[in-house]
């Protein structure tokens, strides 16, 4: 999980099936240290893995990733540009443990990420 190390939630808007979440990356995490020296960029399995973590926060539980029906990186993410970016994540119950979660990751006129995954907890 890299939620609280790799980012943090400064603010959410949660309805029944969709939440808007505001975060802030820590450019100073070992990660961009190594991705890439000088010149760090997020790397997109943390985007996708951020999506996770955002909905395993709302639904208080651990959620993985089971499967990725779709994941389109538009624009590079980096943090001393764009240390704050939204999520906006819906999703739908498909199996007794398993959601459908489609996610967009943006901030203002820029969008970064389009994401279409399958999550699923294991209690």
């Amino acid at each position: 999980m890299l939620l609280q190390d790799f980012f943090k939630i400064i603010n959410a808007d949660i309805a029944d099936n969709e939440a808007l979440v505001e975060v802030e990356l820590n450019p100073q995490h070992a990660i961009f240290q190594g991705h890439f020296p000088g010149h760090p960029i997020t790397p997109g399995v943390c985007v996708t893995q951020m999506a996770v973590d955002l909905f395993s926060h709302i639904q208080h539980k651990e959620y993985a990733l089971t499967k990725a029906k779709s994941v389109k990186f538009i624009h590079i993410i980096k943090p001393e540009e764009n240390p704050r970016v939204h999520y906006q994540l819906n999703w739908e119950q498909v199996a007794e443990k398993q959601y459908q979660m489609k996610a967009l990751v943006y901030h203002e006129d820029t969008t970064f990420a389009k994401i279409n995954i399958t999550v699923e907890t294991e209690s």
